[in-house]
């Protein structure tokens, strides 16, 4: 037969008959017992409370790409969108922002006009989004994006110096004042040996917009560099071409040095014709080469050659920021290297910091004005320089950037200089005066 152990029973009962007696003496002097705790609130129900707002739920935010995924402008902004994708990947890993997941659309605009008026009027009515990012080249809707108060982050378009709504991944961009040019560009090549400049840009207005202010600048502080436009080229094709005319204007006119304004593949055209004419530049200046995969095709003709991306520093640059983007795109399967990759991941890194600058219950308006109240962006380091988007400056949106992180091809690579080229002196080239200088 079991023996049970009543001394452990007995103890027990002992234990409990003094907690109760505690238990009653803490009531009767006057103490409270613990209280029980609270169910925890989730953000998700916390964020219930907020005001309706179009794209923003609880639990999600909706942003959107624009850009081209066909039509000529395509091939300069491969891997944009995807590295969106990331950089939002990224910010979700970590809860999203304010409890709230981000969600990404992709849009074609197809490099046309009316297409990305639809796909915007689509995005905006039907598929609810809250802002976006505008990787492209075309203009048309930022009218309609500024009318609605859309929060729109992207480079290069006039939108991104004037239009209080937008915001540029690097900075204040000058493109709606094409009489404004840089004396950036001129004093590097100037330094590399160049007298004579072979200016050409291929046909659109923003490239024929830069070219006609880089010819005038030229006129102006040209003599200060030891510097003269040799030729003017202003109708070059886009895209891949037989740029053999182009070659022979430029050895005719005993040029030296070259900047071109276009897409890639048309510029490495151009620098293949002057190499089967015998002609080598003292420096080229080609903004938007930073892959160096594409040296291996090019026949060793862009040797030398200074590449930029656009606005931010290099991949291969020992920054932690670098190596974040680099390396998160390759776990991806993606190309860091190409340069629209980066304003991509700008892109989406800009409407995340928006986005927690607006707060808890976020509205297009919070998010604007916070925004545009900021002074101290740099992409977690992918920039190299902090930008304000507070205006106004040179331009509505503020001052442009005045740092430059070149690099130059060396055989099969691009290698990037130690550190960025700073300083910036701006000219209205209508006039010949200085309208924005830093050193």
């Amino acid at each position: 037969m079991k023996k049970v152990n009543h001394s452990r029973g007995r103890k027990t009962a002992a234990v409990t008959g003094a907690s109760l007696s505690l238990l009653v003496g803490l009531v009767a002097s006057g103490a409270e017992a613990a209280p029980t705790p609270k169910p925890a609130v989730t953000k998700a129900v916390t964020n219930a409370s907020c005001p309706a707002t179009p794209g923003v739920t609880p639990t999600t935010v909706n942003l959107a790409w624009v850009g081209p995924k066909t039509g000529p402008a395509a091939a300069n902004y491969v891997g944009s969108s995807e590295a969106a994708q990331l950089r939002l990947d990224q910010e979700n890993a970590k809860g999203g922002v304010n409890g709230r997941k981000l969600t990404l659309k992709v849009y074609n605009d197809e490099t046309n006009a009316s297409t990305q008026i639809s796909v915007v009027q689509k995005a905006m009515l039907s598929d609810n989004i809250f802002g976006l990012t505008g990787q492209t080249s075309t203009t048309s809707m930022y009218p309609t994006l500024k009318e609605n108060n859309i929060p729109v982050t992207g480079f290069s378009n006039p939108a991104f110096g004037t239009d209080r709504n937008a915001f540029g991944d690097s900075g204040a961009t000058l493109s709606a004042y094409p009489n404004y040019a840089s004396t950036s560009v001129l004093e590097k090549l100037s330094k590399m040996g160049v007298t004579k400049i072979a200016n050409i840009n291929h046909v659109s207005t923003g490239a024929s917009a830069s070219g006609n202010a880089t010819s005038n600048l030229i006129k102006l502080v040209g003599s200060s560099l030891g510097l003269t436009e040799a030729v003017r080229i202003a109708d070059e094709p886009q895209g891949t071409h037989d740029a053999t005319s182009t070659a022979l204007r430029v050895k005719a006119q005993g040029a030296d040095g070259a900047i071109i304004v276009g897409y890639i593949d048309g510029g490495i055209s151009i620098m293949q014709a002057l190499k089967q004419q015998g002609v080598t530049l003292k420096g080229v200046s080609m903004v938007g080469l930073s892959d160096p995969a594409v040296l291996k095709t090019s026949g060793g003709s862009l040797e030398g050659v200074l590449g930029t991306n656009y606005g931010t520093v290099p991949v291969g640059v020992n920054n932690r920021a670098v190596k974040t983007f680099a390396s998160g795109m390759r776990a991806a399967g993606l190309n860091p290297y190409v340069s629209a990759a980066p304003q991509g991941y700008l892109g989406a890194d800009l409407l995340i910091k928006g986005l927690k600058l607006a707060g808890k219950c976020p509205t297009r308006e919070t998010f604007i004005t916070n925004l545009r109240n900021f002074t101290s962006y740099d992409g977690g380091g992918l920039l190299p320089e902090k930008i304000s988007f507070k205006g106004p400056g040179l331009v509505p949106n503020g001052n442009p950037p005045s740092c430059t992180w070149y690099m130059v091809v060396k055989g099969t690579e691009l290698v990037p200089d130690t550190k960025p080229t700073c300083g910036v002196k701006i000219l209205d080239t209508n006039t010949g005066q200085v309208i924005y200088s830093k050193s």
